[in-house]
């Protein structure tokens, strides 16, 4: 579930998105992986809500690639994910901006 809703919020992008794992020649991608997944506020020993932490990377090679980092944050955002985190990074030719985000889906009563 949470995995087809990061794909759709992060479709208009219109960059490929792969979760875990990338292996091609694309010259701006996204990666990302769920990093932890609870159960959380409680109501007699019942689950109210689901909380999911993600990592995310947007990797470019391109000149106009940091121009879609603003994007990518607004679409999150949007999308009802809270951003925990960012930072740059740089690694075989690549820039990088990696994203920590959480949603928290509110269970049916």
């Amino acid at each position: 579930m949470i995995n087809s809703k990061i794909i759709t919020a992060l479709e208009p992008l219109n960059i490929p998105i792969y979760w875990m794992n990338y292996d091609g020649d694309d010259s701006e991608y996204i990666i990302f992986q769920t990093n932890n997944q609870n159960d959380i506020r409680f109501t007699d020993d019942n689950a109210d809500a689901e909380q999911s932490d993600i990592g995310l990377i947007y990797w470019f090679n391109t000149t106009d690639g940091a121009s879609k980092i603003d994007m990518l944050k607004e679409l999150m955002k949007q999308n009802n994910f809270i951003k925990i985190s960012e930072r740059d990074m740089y690694d075989d030719g690549y820039y990088g901006r990696t994203f920590n985000f959480r949603y928290v889906k509110d269970f049916e009563i």
